[in-house]
């Protein structure tokens, strides 16, 4: 199994940005009430965490991540909250969280990146596609990933396509210039 294996401090300088502002986007959609549990995979160093916490209260939280300095770090910040070192492809929460609301596309987002992870391009295909159909905005960016499918499997057409559409939904993203540095070496490959 790889782990991430960087100082908590350091990815939250870096990264740490970005997770901070769109961890309450991510609450948000996930339409959370009181009573709700929820469960942060791949946590990193807890920043929807913290947001989950804030909304539910640490008991009803739980969160995993293979990083041992990230859980640490979660833990510290969080020390109420169910934090676990684990790595989510190991861990059936994602794909019962599909098979309870099938229409979610966090769920079928997350659940496709976990099986991206492991390298079972069909399964990740299958739910990342869903992802799309369901979150017309394409807040998780499902493209992505597909992109790297289709890339994979050497179909660079559709890689390409995948990433002109998550550029023309959010030119201005966190990752716009790291897709049009990934759109040019794909176009310049054909």
């Amino acid at each position: 199994m790889k782990s991430f294996a960087v100082p908590a401090e350091a990815y939250d300088r870096f990264m740490g940005v970005h997770s901070r502002q769109l961890a309450p986007q991510l609450a948000d959609l996930a339409q959370l009430s009181s009573g709700d549990r929820a469960l942060d995979v791949g946590c990193g160093p807890g920043a929807l965490t913290a947001e989950l916490v804030a909304r539910l209260g640490a008991k009803s939280v739980a969160a995993v991540d293979p990083s041992e300095s990230f859980v640490a770090a979660t833990h510290a910040r969080h020390p109420d909250a169910d934090v676990r070192l684990a790595p989510a492809e190991a861990l059936p929460f994602n794909q019962r969280a599909v098979r309870d609301r099938p229409e979610d596309a966090l769920a079928n987002a997350q659940l496709g990146m976990n099986y991206f992870k492991l390298d079972q391009f069909d399964q990740a295909e299958q739910y990342l596609l869903a992802a799309k159909r369901l979150d017309p905005a394409q807040f998780y960016q499902p493209q992505i990933f597909l992109a790297e499918i289709y890339s994979r499997r050497g179909n660079r057409v559709a890689a390409v396509r995948e990433l002109e559409e998550v550029l023309a939904i959010r030119p201005d993203g966190p990752l716009s210039d790291s897709i049009r540095y990934n759109l040019a070496q794909l176009t310049a490959a054909r």
